[in-house]
């Protein structure tokens, strides 16, 4: 007998068969405990938005099978440059990442071992076709200099592109993406390396933006959360955050200088503009991405008024205060914000404020 599984419900979400609201008390039905199955009128709770799930485990199962992957790895490479082969390791690699993806993702479906095969299988791919190339040009891949970045890049995109056509797993968009960034900044820092210093954070900057709005198209496809397109729109989210934070601080932020009063207040005020984009599009990645900047931002305020040796701590203090009063209050200030928001048009687009 054929069981229901996710992509039958998101095709019948997709044919208009049933709504998303009953797709998601259907998953919940199919995850309950036996003795504790509601009866049909019961199911009242549905996944709220603002939890922002993504699939990443289902069991514990998921988590051993993954240390299985990881315990093969080692073994694969340990074996192959044992027998003096270890560029042998990558195709071997590449076609146990195949192999294992039609067992633990097309049968099985576990979703923590599917995104470990598809990061394995991308790399894989892309350490292969420069390890191709550089046997074709007959020169080892440390000579390739700058160019093997976008090589390797490239092998990236492919592969991950060729994992996502046969399993279709959430991260794959998002490592098919990280791999045409990757190529597009290998190949401008290799063909201007001089100038690379002065447009790097324009171009990171045009990449970032580019995924984001990328992201929150697909977000906006799926505003309530229960498709797997949800997912998606997760990982390319956690792409361009570090990408848009980098690039927007390098403006308050001197490589060599450091922090300065006015730069540490700029990043300050960025990390509270990125706040307001998070709460809107109900998002947490910008958060989390630009917290790295706000505590240095935090530590150097504190160093020029406190002891340094208390600086540290202090920051630390204020960074936990911080993400957990924004945890504890995401969706009281999720609707203070959207009540407020001048477009009313964007509220259609993003999540409910619960």
């Amino acid at each position: 007998m054929s069981m229901i599984q996710d992509d039958h419900l998101d095709a019948a979400i997709a044919q208009g068969i049933i709504s998303p609201a009953q797709a998601a008390q259907l998953r919940a039905l199919a995850v309950a405990p036996a003795a504790a199955m509601p009866m049909p009128h019961e199911l009242r709770d549905t996944p709220d938005p603002d939890d922002e799930r993504f699939r990443l485990i289902g069991g514990f199962n998921d988590v051993f099978v993954t240390i299985g992957i990881v315990l093969l790895v080692s073994a694969l490479f340990g074996l192959t440059g044992s027998i003096g082969f270890a560029i042998g390791f990558i195709f071997v690699a590449l076609a146990s990442a195949w192999v294992l993806s039609e067992i633990f993702i097309s049968r099985l479906r576990l979703a923590l071992p599917a995104i470990a095969l598809a990061v394995m299988f991308a790399l894989s791919g892309a350490l292969a076709v420069r390890a191709l190339v550089a046997m074709a040009f007959l020169v080892t891949e440390s000579d390739t200099g700058t160019a093997g970045w976008a090589i390797f890049s490239v092998g990236l995109a492919i592969a991950a592109a060729l994992h996502r056509w046969r399993f279709k797993v959430p991260i794959d968009t998002a490592l098919i993406a990280a791999g045409l960034i990757g190529a597009i900044t290998g190949s401008i820092s290799a063909l201007a390396p001089e100038q690379w210093k002065t447009w790097g954070p324009i171009v990171c900057a045009a990449c970032g933006l580019a995924v984001f709005a990328f992201a929150v198209r697909i977000d906006a496809t799926d505003p309530e959360r229960t498709t797997r397109r949800s997912d998606v729109a997760f990982w390319l989210h956690m792409l361009a955050a570090p990408m848009i934070v980098y690039a927007a601080s390098s403006v308050f932020v001197d490589p060599d200088a450091g922090f300065g009063a006015g730069g540490a207040v700029g990043v300050l005020a960025l990390f509270a503009v990125f706040g307001l984009v998070a709460l809107v599009i109900d998002r947490r990645a910008l958060l989390v991405s630009a917290l790295s900047y706000a505590g240095l931002a935090i530590g150097y305020l504190l160093k020029e008024s406190v002891a340094k040796d208390m600086s540290v701590s202090l920051t630390l203090l204020g960074l936990a205060v911080l993400v957990l009063t924004l945890s504890a209050r995401w969706r009281s200030l999720r609707r203070a914000v959207l009540d407020n928001l001048p477009l009313d048009g964007i509220r259609k687009y993003v999540p409910p404020a619960s």
